[in-house]
């Protein structure tokens, strides 16, 4: 849908504060946020977490948006990354730098108990097509980043036994669990 200006504005029937409300969750108990990268899909939400801390890989931080203006809320409090971050220091949740689409972008290696392992891609991939046949959107910061990080993330895979969840592949996400149902 266009908005007055003129840009493309997306709108979605349940809201993020919704839904953490129907599981009886706050905004303000979350105390660690971290972001793929900082295009409007992935950080629209991030000032419903105001206190928490956020991890991002200090090249994103650091990279100006195209007006100039900082990406990010400069009050917001920030730990900045070079590199992969085990979140909890159990190896449960870590951060995994995977620049490429952007210049300081992540992806997050989960470990379930009974899932098992699985890769949330953020952008460093883009859909099964670009996946399987290693192809990179023409609008990435870097195509020979994108490829070692999707080539990292191959890798991972293999060693994790993981999945690789595809943020912006509709066939996969239709077919995935949504609210109240969960991954364990």
């Amino acid at each position: 849908m266009k908005g007055a200006n003129g840009a493309l504005t997306l709108t979605r029937a349940k809201t993020l504060a919704g839904e953490l409300q129907g599981l009886g969750v706050k905004p303000a108990d979350i105390t660690s946020i971290a972001v793929s990268h900082t295009h409007p899909d992935h950080i629209g939400n991030m000032e419903l977490f105001p206190e928490a801390m956020l991890y991002v890989q200090k090249a994103e931080y650091e990279w100006p948006s195209e007006s100039g203006a900082p990406r990010f809320n400069p009050k917001h409090p920030v730990t900045l990354l070079e590199g992969d971050r085990d979140v909890f220091g159990d190896g449960s949740v870590v951060i995994i730098s995977t620049p490429g689409h952007t210049p300081g972008h992540q992806s997050l290696l989960v470990r379930l108990p009974k899932t098992g392992a699985v890769v949330l891609s953020g952008d460093a991939v883009h859909f099964k097509d670009n996946w399987d046949n290693r192809r990179v959107p023409s609008f990435n910061f870097n195509k020979e980043e994108t490829l070692a990080s999707m080539q990292r993330i191959a890798d991972i895979m293999a060693r994790e036994h993981a999945q690789l969840w595809i943020n912006h592949d509709k066939p996969q996400t239709d077919g995935q669990k949504k609210p109240p149902e969960f991954y364990d």
